[in-house]
């Protein structure tokens, strides 16, 4: 009686699915595999933009808003900043606000891209990474967030994007559009 056996297949097999489905079910409610599955409220945080103005997220309640996480230091958040300014240029007028949320240590580098790239999208500075790591758990640049209009998480997005790709912008024109 007081001896260990040692499991089946049948038991491994059904440990290991377990197991699965507990990291597909925490994916789930994180909001980063589903696109368009409602996820969890956006955390609101308040960040200086880099001129020093306080820009809260919860100002922005009922509009669609895309969350860019990037640094200066990052090839493919520079490369997608361009597209991501196109979009929100394009989009502005419509309700879309787009927050680029810097990593970076100090506004220089920050402000040099922004000259050179001509960028018009608000730029956040989030220097101690509170938000990046705290609120919204970012492991990796670029990182993105689409949250609707009632302050919910729809989709993650990793890694470099096209932004002003066609069907990006049928997907944020939908959006807008209550679709």
């Amino acid at each position: 009686m007081g001896l260990l056996r040692c499991p089946t297949i049948k038991q491994i097999c059904l440990l290991f699915f377990a197991i699965l489905l507990g990291v597909l079910i925490i994916n789930f409610m994180a909001g980063s595999i589903f696109a368009g599955v409602s996820g969890p409220a956006a955390a609101d945080f308040t960040l200086p933009d880099v001129h020093g103005t306080k820009v809260s997220l919860s100002a922005f309640k009922g509009h669609i808003v895309i969350l860019n996480f990037w640094a200066t230091w990052c090839g493919p958040c520079k490369a997608e900043m361009p597209s991501l300014n196109n979009l929100y240029l394009e989009f502005k007028n419509r309700g879309l606000v787009v927050l680029a949320i810097s990593v970076d240590p100090t506004e220089k580098p920050v402000l040099s891209f922004i000259a050179e790239k001509k960028l018009a999208l608000p730029v956040l500075m989030d220097k101690d990474k509170e938000v990046y790591f705290d609120s919204y758990a970012v492991m990796g640049l670029p990182t993105t967030f689409i949250i609707d209009e009632n302050g919910i998480i729809i989709e993650k997005i990793m890694g470099e994007q096209e932004w002003d790709s066609p069907k990006m912008k049928e997907r944020i024109l939908n959006l807008l559009r209550g679709n």
